[in-house]
Order: structure tokens, then sequence, then C-alpha cells
């Protein structure tokens, strides 16, 4: 998976998220070592639940079947349009457009600046018109910008496609896991937030079929083959673009398209419990994070909590960007021809595939997002050491099966640390900002990764390769660090919770201020 095919939420009461359940007054909530304030919006329609189990269940999957389907197949044209020109490279393209390595590159290096610069910006838009209306629109442009690459001829015109690409792009991953946390319960994300991410391993497991066949149409009607790629799917994301537009539910309080609003999706009785349901698991998605002010993002950007996640991003995103963007060709070095590297890259994917799903069940049957994160984050560091010095050697096929291993991991991390972030905001405008600074870094670190494989340091990248570790390496010591921290903090919250009960019981008050530990 190239990256960041790349950003919720933990199980209900004994490990959920920060949630404040009520407070007795500012000063009290201040006094507590916390992830952000909130005020609590009263629940929608019942304070218990009055539903059987078989009901929620009826609901979960029609939403199963609404939402996920449509936001996996958004991120997959999304993976393909942002990917695609890894396969591209292995033909004619640097030719046809008179670019080398180094400009090459450079306009990817764009692609991911575009991004981060529109991702918070992108993601004040999606919470002002809605999850529903954005995300179909950005949909509809990577694919006409996807498709209007196939007529680059020149530096220029390759340098603006890659940053509009990036721009149109900025927000999805993003607007995706908030339109997800919306209509889901805490103890339901992890999978659906893997699942989500299939979407782009799926892209990374068959773009090198689809590269081996749409390249053989070399020449067909005077278009190169990578012209060829570019056409094909970017009209493939279009036509996904016409189904979001059609069927994506708007929110749990409306949940119909909004171009059909009356859409009979569900009955009066499921659209009670669809958005019952999600209130009475957290009370803050009762808010409305329409109105994202200064204040919300100045309160996010310094919160210290955030960070780690961020650094984490950045430093495993750049291996996996660089290794993603060069993988077909890095098999073809290895001594086969250009149509089998580009089928044999799609085998990672597939392996990223499995990796990805199975550390996301196992981060929701143990509650631990930060223990299975690492977990994740040492098999990759494990296989990319091991790659960094296979790769010096000539048994192609050796070399081959760990760039296999290296990139069928290079996305397990991803989605849980996502998960852990999200599920230690409190607000749904922290939660926001906090995925749109997730995924901001993520594409950072991209970028970075976009000038680690260099023309000078060829074909072996010596230089590039012991960068890639060291940088896996500190991600691997930052997540570490992460865990330790939310376990020192909640010993504190613990310890200041102890001391105010005693101080309300000598008053003859009930503590009511109790706020849930951080996730870990």
């Amino acid at each position: 998976m190239t990256a960041p095919a790349v950003a919720e939420y933990g199980l209900q009461d004994s490990i959920g998220g920060p949630n404040l359940t009520a407070a007795s007054s500012v000063d009290e909530k201040e006094k507590l070592e916390s992830p952000g304030a909130s005020t609590i919006a009263p629940l929608s329609d019942a304070s218990v639940k009055d539903w059987t189990d078989a009901e929620e269940a009826a609901v979960r999957r029609k939403l199963d079947l609404l939402v996920m389907p449509l936001l996996m197949l958004g991120f997959f044209v999304f993976q393909l349009e942002r990917g695609n020109i890894s396969n591209a490279l292995t033909s004619s393209l640097l030719k046809d457009v008179g670019i080398d390595q180094t400009q090459f590159n450079t306009g990817q290096g764009l692609l991911y600046l575009g991004i981060v610069l529109l991702e918070i910006p992108s993601q004040v838009v999606l919470q002002r018109v809605g999850p529903a209306r954005w995300i179909s629109l950005q949909v509809l442009a990577f694919g006409l910008v996807g498709t209007f690459q196939a007529w680059m001829s020149n530096y220029g015109s390759y340098l603006a496609t890659r940053i509009l690409l990036g721009c149109v792009e900025s927000g999805y991953i993003p607007g995706g896991l908030f339109t997800i946390s919306r209509f889901y319960k805490r103890d339901e994300l992890a999978k659906r937030n893997a699942a989500f991410f299939l979407g782009s391993g799926l892209a990374s497991a068959v773009t090198g079929l689809f590269a081996y066949g749409i390249l053989r149409m070399e020449g067909l009607h005077g278009y190169a083959g990578w012209q060829w790629l570019f056409i094909i799917e970017g009209c493939l994301a279009i036509g996904i673009a016409i189904f979001f537009f059609l069927l994506l539910p708007a929110s749990p309080e409306s949940p119909a398209p909004f171009l059909f609003p009356r859409m009979p999706y569900f009955t009066e009785r499921q659209k009670y419990i669809l958005r019952t349901r999600v209130i009475l698991d957290d009370a803050n998605k009762a808010q409305s994070a329409r109105n994202i002010g200064v204040k919300a993002i100045v309160r996010t950007v310094t919160n210290p909590r955030i960070w780690p996640h961020v650094l984490l991003a950045v430093s495993l995103i750049a291996p996996t960007a660089a290794m993603g963007t060069y993988t077909p060709t890095l098999i073809r070095s290895f001594g086969f021809d250009t149509l089998k590297a580009n089928a044999l890259s799609s085998v990672a994917g597939w392996v990223g595939l499995v990796t990805t799903f199975a550390f996301g069940v196992l981060s929701d049957k143990t509650g631990r997002r930060g223990l299975s994160c690492i977990a994740a984050v040492t098999c990759f560091w494990v296989f990319w050491v091991a790659f960094q010095q296979v790769s010096l050697g000539t048994d192609k096929w050796a070399k081959y099966a760990l760039i296999v291993l290296v990139q069928g991991f290079n996305a397990a991390y991803h989605p849980l640390n996502a998960s852990w972030l999200s599920l230690n905001q409190i607000t749904p405008q922290e939660r926001s900002i906090a995925m749109a600074m997730f995924v901001s870094a993520a594409n950072t670190g991209a970028a970075v990764g976009s000038q680690l494989l260099r023309k000078d340091d060829a074909p072996l990248y010596r230089r590039g390769f012991r960068v890639c570790v060291a940088l896996v390496s500190f991600g691997l010591l930052t997540a570490i660090c992460q865990h330790v921290q939310y376990r020192w903090s909640n010993r504190r919250l613990d310890q200041q919770r102890q001391e105010l009960s005693i101080d309300s019981e000598k008053a003859g008050d009930v503590d009511e201020t109790v706020r849930k530990p951080y996730v870990i």
C-alpha cells in the first residue's frame, strides 16, 4: 500500500475514550488532567436502551451494507489515482513526458504538499456542508484529475496535475473516518476503520494486475500504455462518485442520501435506534461539529498528546511511501520483465489486506489499541531490517519475498494509530481536527518519502534504505513512549479521582466528576 493509505474509537465504558459522564463544576473539571474539555449535550430521545439486541444488529447490518462499501470503494479509487503512477513509471512515462527521476520525485512531493496544505481547510468545509456532500464531490474531483493525467506532455503539466490531485484528495481519509465515527459505536469502530483502510489495501493488491493488463494496450488508438492506465482508472473513480451522490446516507439524524432525503433506507423505529445508540455510547456525539472555531483548532493543535501520534505517522509513512512508489520498479530491477514486475507487485497488497484486518480484529478483541499498534510496527520494523540486509545480495526471489513482507505490513499500523488517536479526543470538533492533523502528518511523511530513493543512490539505494530503517526504528520507539505516557497519565487521573472522592465524602456530597481513562 502506498502512503498514506492513511485515520477510531474504544471499548465502551471499560476502556472507552476519555468521556466525561458528568461534571459538577468547571473548576473541578480543570483539576483533572485531560485531553480536552467538553460540554455534554443531552441525550436525544432516551437515556436508556429501549430496544433489543436483534433490532440493533439489524440497524448495524444496514449500515455495513450502505456506508462501509461506499467509503471503501472511495478509498479504493483514491488509492488507484494516487498510486497508479508507480505502475506508469515502469512504462514510457518518463520518456514521453520528458522528465527524469529527480523531477518525478519532485512531482510526488507536490502531490503530498497539496494534501497537507488543504487537509484542515477541507475538514472545515466538510463540517459546514456535511460529509455526504463533500466526500461525494471529492471522489468526482479526483476521478476527473486522475483522468486528465493521461494528457501530461511536459514537466509543467506533470507538476500541475500532481499538486492538483493532492488538493482534491485532501480530506478524504479523515472525512471517511469521521463519517464512520458518526454512525458507529466506539466498540464497533476499530474493525470498521480497518475495513475502510482495506479499500486502499485492495487497490494496492489489484493495481499491479490492472497495470499488467492495461499496459498491454500500448499504442491502441495512438495512446501509450500509461495513458490508458490513467484514463481507465480515472473513469472508474468518476463512476464510483455517481454512486456516492445517489446512495451515501447523510447522517444518523437523516440517514438517507442528500439528493434523495425520502429514500426509505430505515424505518422510523430504526432511525430512532440509529441516532440514539451512538449518543448513549458517547454523549459527545450529540454535539454538532459544524462550527469549528479558532479556539477549537488552537486547543487541539497545542494538545501535547496528539503529537506523538503525528510523529509516528510521519516516521512510518515516509518509508512506506518510498517503497510504495518504487515497488514495481524495484522488482523489475531484480531481473523480472516490466509486465511480470507489475503483476508480482500486487501480491504484497493481498498480504496487506490480511494483516490490516487481522490487527484490526486483534485491537477490537483485546481493547488494547496501543499495544496492537506497537505489535504491528514491530513486525514492520523486523521486515525492513531484513530487507535492507538482503537487498545487497543477488537472490532475486529472497529480495522479492522480503519486499512483499515489508509492503504487506506497511499498512497494518496506520488505522490502529488513527483509532488510538481518535479515541482519546472528546468532542467531534477535536476529533475532526486531530484526524486532519494526523492525515496531514502522514502526507508530510509521504512527501519526505518521495525523496528517499534518489537517482544518485540507484540501483541498490543503500543510503535510502538505511534512512528508511532509521525512520521505522524511530516510529517504534515513539509508539512505545506514547503507550507509556498514556499509562502514566491514567495513574495520575486515578490518583486525582481518589482525592476528589475523599474531598466529596468529607463534604457530604457525591462526587460526579468522573473522567474515563485514556485508551491505551
